[in-house]
């Protein structure tokens, strides 16, 4: 059967969500940061924009050439096993190789310097692996009941992050193998690697507990670190000390167990009991039975605490643990961009990619010191939390998330709910946000600053609002579109894009004005709505208050931006051919977010992925001459809309074979796309 839309969201990006409902299992008893930029001078972008596809390949403009830098499954290590065998995938060969359905990417020169350079033949590439899907997995499983718990524990070992080490070889990028694991700066981080807990939050109570369980699991647990390493890693950002920042997004899925095993907890403490409710754990996607024991929610309730946090690597020390910054708050975190204030402290940019949940930013006490490296370590550990409340006039507030606040709050709402100290507010940050009357938003994922050649913040923010799949009234910053019925609530199916500037074109100011930067939907459109794959009707509308906010090629689900450096914004899609059934998702550009348009803005469609793949990771090499975007989960659903979790195991055939064509497996995987005159992109 199709799946709609809003049902394909909730599970598709939820780890093994392809095993859901499988009863023989008793699963019962988961969008980029922007690299600073030079001239602020607004550039059209000069390519001819390409037709709406559903064809199995990456398509591009003409003079435009794509190839695979890295797929699922590849060597980092000369010690990993060839050939690739996916039916043959260990957690110890998972180690050594490329993680699963890609998703962030962030570029480092090969040797730290501030300001970045342009001029860089051989780079550090940082990948996020979001989840692992069953139904992607393991080709030559028929049936899910021949899942064993070696098998999660690969696609446990699958998930996390990946290091790179790339060059360019006349002109082309390509791979750099290490000789083995600790011998270069190739690395895997997964769901196994020990981390540190810093900040305000580092020892609270429910920390403290879950630790127990995962350092008994994994034994040899450095003392001071917890081997629950990361996952559920959608965007993130960098720092302008060189390190990566990888947001945990949607970690409920990887807790397995029945909801009743949390029943005397929820009972007797209600903030827990908030917590499982808002972040809906556990999720019957793993099985109990093939679960570690760490991922039991019976043995380990307090487990889900040790996510949702940005997590920071430094990609120039393998040897050094990944860092959780409690101090920037727990939530389904989409992205962490960066962007210095005008005295030099660092403003950190985060969505939470759920429904109804709130824009947050987090600014340093300490400023950036770029004559020092070493000395920027720590320096998100130490500063204030804000959430976002829009206003009817077009104004808003960051709203200060501090313990005294946020009990103020509460006792105003009449609500038992209480905070110990800015650690308690940081691990419910959702809790306080909403007390504190945040905005609900249209899941907001990727937020991207506008930067100066040294990251200084420019003033104008965009937000992207990648849907909403539940009806509702328009909300500021979340208009809804022309209707018929302008009373009826309404599904923002399309999504859309917000720009606020910050007061004083400070991205350190506690107020700012907000607008439609773009509405997704059809701007050609000859009616309100359209049908969508299964013929629900869509709003397509792309006008806000009256007049369109973009014309050209239709997109819809923005999910990442990449703002290049003459500020044209580059938006990869996640659910655009579930809305226009004739398209896959696919990259769409438009020029300067730093000009004021006249007229609508013009959007031409730039790349289509492959069948049932999201577009994310949009970025491009500091010389502009390349562009890289992942390729994550092609084949997860087929033109028709079938999803293919609950396909393969009815014998439908893999939808995709992308990248290697023929009769392969579908991988996920990283491109490049150049020009064939070697010039730059979009020019």
């Amino acid at each position: 059967m199709t799946r709609h839309l809003n049902d394909l969201i909730a599970s598709r990006r939820a780890f093994l969500g392809g095993l859901a409902g499988l009863p023989l299992l008793n699963l019962a008893a988961c969008a980029t940061s922007s690299a600073p930029g030079g001239a602020s001078a607004a550039r059209t972008v000069n390519f001819t924009p390409i037709a709406a596809t559903n064809a199995d390949t990456i398509t591009l403009p003409p003079g435009y050439s794509w190839r695979t830098l890295i797929a699922w499954g590849d060597p980092l290590f000369d010690t990993a096993s060839a050939p690739l065998d996916l039916n043959a995938l260990t957690r110890a060969e998972q180690e050594q190789r490329f993680g699963v359905h890609n998703d962030m990417l962030a570029l480092f020169a090969a040797d730290y310097a501030f300001p970045p350079p342009k001029d860089q033949d051989r780079m550090l590439l940082c990948v996020n692996h979001e989840y692992a899907s069953a139904e992607l997995a393991f080709p030559a499983i028929t049936a899910p009941q021949q899942f064993t718990s070696a098998h999660i524990e690969a696609l446990l070992a699958s998930v996390g992050v990946s290091v790179v080490e790339i060059e360019r070889v006349n002109g082309a990028w390509r791979v750099v193998t290490n000789p083995a694991p600790g011998e270069g700066r190739n690395r895997r981080i997964t769901a196994f690697t020990p981390v540190r807990f810093t900040g305000p939050a580092a020892n609270h109570p429910w920390i403290n507990a879950a630790a127990t369980a995962f350092n008994a699991a994994e034994p040899g647990t450095p003392a001071g670190e917890v081997a629950c390493g990361t996952h559920s890693n959608c965007a993130g950002g960098l720092t302008p000390w060189g390190t990566y920042l990888t947001a945990e997004e949607n970690f409920d899925g990887t807790f397995a167990g029945a909801p009743e095993s949390l029943a005397a907890w929820r009972a007797s403490d209600p903030d827990f009991d908030f917590d499982a409710r808002s972040f809906e754990y556990p999720k019957p996607y793993l099985p109990e039975a093939l679960a570690p024991s760490q991922f039991r929610i019976a043995q380990n309730p307090h487990g889900p605490s040790v996510y949702g946090w940005i997590v920071e690597i430094d990609p120039y020390n393998p040897d050094a643990a990944p860092r959780k910054l409690t101090a920037l708050g727990r939530k389904k975190n989409e992205c962490a961009t960066t962007a210095l204030a005008a005295d030099g402290r660092v403003a950190v940019y985060m969505g939470d990619d759920q429904r109804n949940e709130f824009v947050y930013k987090f600014v340093s006490r300490r400023a950036f010191d770029p004559a020092n490296r070493a000395a920027n370590f720590g320096l998100l550990d130490d500063g204030d939390l804000y959430v976002a409340q829009f206003h009817e006039d077009g104004g808003g507030v960051w709203l200060h998330l501090t313990p005294e606040n946020a009990n103020a709050a509460a006792a105003r709402e009449g609500s038992p709910a209480r905070f110990a100290d800015q650690g308690d507010v940081c691990m419910r940050a959702r809790q306080a946000a909403r007390l504190m009357g945040a905005t609900p938003m249209d899941r907001p994922e990727d937020v991207e600053a506008l930067l100066d050649a040294n990251w200084r913040g420019l003033g104008p923010v965009l937000i992207v609002c990648t849907n909403n799949s539940i009806n509702g009234q328009a909300r500021p910053g979340n208009p809804r579109r022309e209707s018929d019925d302008p009373a009826a609530p309404q599904v923002n199916l399309a999504g859309h894009i917000i720009r606020i500037d910050e007061a004083g074109a400070d991205v350190a100011a506690t107020r700012f004005s907000w607008g439609i930067f773009a509405m997704g939907g059809d701007p050609n459109a000859t009616a309100l709505t359209a049908p969508t794959r299964d013929a629900r009707p869509a709003h397509v509308s792309v006008a806000y208050q009256g007049e369109p906010t973009f014309a050209g090629d239709r997109f819809a689900c923005p999910d990442n931006l990449f703002i290049d450096s003459t500020h044209r914004v580059w938006i990869a899609t996640d659910g655009n051919d579930g809305v226009f059934a004739d398209c896959n998702d696919c990259v769409v550009a438009t020029a300067s977010a730093a000009d004021a348009a006249e007229g609508p803005r013009l959007v031409k469609r730039f790349l289509v992925g492959p069948v049932g793949a999201e577009i994310c990771g949009p970025l491009m090499t500091p010389d502009e001459k390349a562009f890289l975007c992942c390729v994550q989960h092609p084949g997860g659903n087929d033109v028709a809309g079938a999803d293919f979790s609950s396909a393969r195991w009815r014998g439908a055939p893999v939808p995709s074979h992308f990248p290697d064509g023929g009769d392969s497996w579908p991988r996920s995987a990283v491109i490049v796309v150049t020009r064939d005159d070697g010039g730059r992109i979009g020019d």
